[in-house]
């Protein structure tokens, strides 16, 4: 089966020191990968990489079987390869429902229909819903940005990327910024996700990463350390090293 997505000796250095150094990894249809590492480990560079950000040394990219390498990022995400947040800033003053529609629109190239009845486009309103229904977004649907709790801006931008009909999904960092409290509505909406569509999350909170990840991938220093299931990372001594090591590091820093 050829993978949703492909990479292959990925590789990018900034002023002699490299951030990214023969990366290899394949995503498939209905994939559930972690992407995980200390701080500095390289995986922002990586997903920068990946998502057209910046260009990269040496690699290749491919999305479906098509090289996407020297593509941009706006074309990638036309080809369906979506990050969390190339989606739109959202509007505080636009209803949860409102963005979703804009998005819709935008996705298809009608945005000149907001001047119309959005009630007379075919579709629209299903695909909306739907929308609404996957992120557990139904009941704040007529809820202005500037009222919705953290975690529900969250989710709407993951409404928001889903919108766009993406074959992979990079999730960069869902959880940032949301209170513990609310990180279980998060991970609720990330179950209902499409079962085929390929996911890659970047995610600090160890909880979320473990209960939702399939396969677990595990950069230090720009290079590939591991992958495996929840159970093998935890258990990877190599694993404990980078931590520990980067955390007592940390605590010398002046």
């Amino acid at each position: 089966m050829t993978p949703r997505l492909s990479v292959r000796g990925l590789s990018k250095s900034f002023g002699g020191v490299a951030a990214a150094s023969e990366i290899d990894l394949d995503l498939h249809p209905g994939d559930r990968c972690a992407l995980i590492g200390p701080n500095g480990a390289g995986k922002t560079t990586f997903v920068n990489l990946v998502t057209g950000v910046i260009p990269p040394d040496q690699g290749r990219i491919e999305l479906d079987g098509q090289d996407v390498t020297r593509l941009s990022a706006q074309r990638r995400v036309r080809l369906g390869l979506v990050r969390t947040f190339q989606v739109a800033r959202l509007f505080r003053g636009m209803t949860v429902r409102e963005h979703l529609e804009l998005a819709v629109l935008e996705r298809e190239g009608r945005t000149a229909s907001l001047f119309a009845s959005l009630r007379r486009i075919p579709g629209l309103a299903d695909e909306v819903a739907a929308l609404l229904g996957t992120l557990g977004l139904a009941p704040v649907a007529g809820t202005t940005v500037a009222t919705l709790a953290y975690g529900q801006q969250r989710l709407l931008e993951i409404a928001l990327a889903l919108a766009l009909k993406p074959k992979v999904l990079v999730l960069d960092e869902p959880a940032a910024g949301v209170p513990h409290a609310e990180s279980r509505r998060i991970l609720d909406a990330l179950d209902r996700l499409p079962a085929d569509l390929a996911v890659l999350m970047i995610e600090h909170d160890m909880d979320l990463v473990f209960r939702f990840a399939r396969r677990i991938v595990v950069l230090a220093q720009g290079r590939l350390l591991c992958s495996g299931t929840a159970r093998e990372i935890a258990a990877d001594p190599r694993v404990r090293e980078v931590y520990l090591g980067s955390r007592e590091h940390a605590h010398r820093a002046p």
